[in-house]
């Protein structure tokens, strides 16, 4: 029969190691772009989404929060593909950092 040991382990040495493991494998992941965005630089709204794989309306609230630029190419919107990458990756380690709201119920 195996012993137990239960030993403590803080907080931030989990959360580096966890980080650090989630980033490997983002990477790993990612080193092979989708057929529909490989070898391309700047991609549609559609494209990004899929990279991403999120919805189109993730893509445009990650815009309006500032964590993604878009690029106007003939009044079209496009997206670098590394951005999308950085931003949706760092997003994973952001989450601990946002602040709840709620919202107020009227009488």
């Amino acid at each position: 029969m195996q012993d137990i040991v239960l030993i403590s382990i803080p907080e931030s040495t989990i959360r580096n190691i966890v980080e650090q493991a989630v980033r490997k494998a983002l990477s790993e992941n990612t080193s092979s772009p989708t057929p529909s965005t490989e070898g391309k630089q700047l991609l549609t709204r559609k494209e990004a989404a899929e990279l991403a794989k999120v919805c189109i309306a993730t893509i445009d609230n990650k815009v309006n929060a500032g964590v993604l630029k878009k690029y106007r190419t003939g009044g079209i919107v496009r997206f670098r593909h590394q951005e999308v990458l950085d931003a949706f990756s760092q997003s994973l380690f952001d989450n601990g950092k946002r602040v709840a709201t709620t919202r107020s119920k009227k009488s």
